[in-house]
């Protein structure tokens, strides 16, 4: 690139619901931040009734685990706990090899009253990410009418660029088959 700006990744959000698409959009994240040495964020968005749930959940087991190691020094931290959640949740979706690489990072948000994506902008904002990589889910046409879809929305106000990965078996169901045609 002749004097143009170098093209340069250092950090990459990953949102997941856990589900096959995402699963897609993980294996993406992680090749490219593999390819910039770059940070991966692997971030799920819960309600929030269940992120409380989960956090109150890490932070009795934390307490629970440290008495009977002995005597505690200290309960655990508000980010603690968070980070602790968060990789309970979201550490199966790497291999270790992958999560040492990509120096890869879990988090836990909730969803206000904007949903998941507002959720998914905010922290691409906060954290300053250069770029948003998300599967691509299928909604049925009533739902798409009256929600649109978390990946329009924060396509639409992402603070960076946004990569919206098909997950190969959706892909594949839409195609339509090929006859074997045979010549007489």
């Amino acid at each position: 690139m002749n004097g143009g700006t170098v093209f340069a990744l250092t950090r990459i959000l990953v949102p997941t619901n856990l589900g096959e698409p995402s699963r897609a959009a993980i294996q993406y994240g992680v090749a490219f931040a593999g390819r910039f040495g770059a940070k991966l964020l692997l971030l799920h968005v819960l309600d929030a009734k269940k992120l409380d749930a989960a956090l109150e959940t890490e932070r009795v087991l934390e307490v629970l685990s440290e008495d009977t190691a002995g005597p505690a020094a200290n309960e655990p931290s508000a980010l603690e706990v968070a980070r602790n959640a968060a990789r309970h949740d979201l550490a199966r979706l790497l291999a270790p090899e992958d999560e040492r690489a990509v120096q890869a990072e879990y988090l836990l948000r909730g969803s206000g009253i904007g949903g998941a994506a507002d959720a998914i902008v905010a922290c691409a904002r906060e954290l300053r990410v250069e770029l948003v990589i998300m599967g691509k889910h299928h909604l049925g046409f009533v739902e798409h009418m009256l929600a649109g879809s978390v990946a329009e929305k924060v396509v639409r106000h992402a603070p960076c660029a946004v990569l919206i990965v098909q997950n190969p078996e959706q892909a594949a169901v839409g195609a339509e088959p090929r006859q074997a045609t045979t010549a007489h």
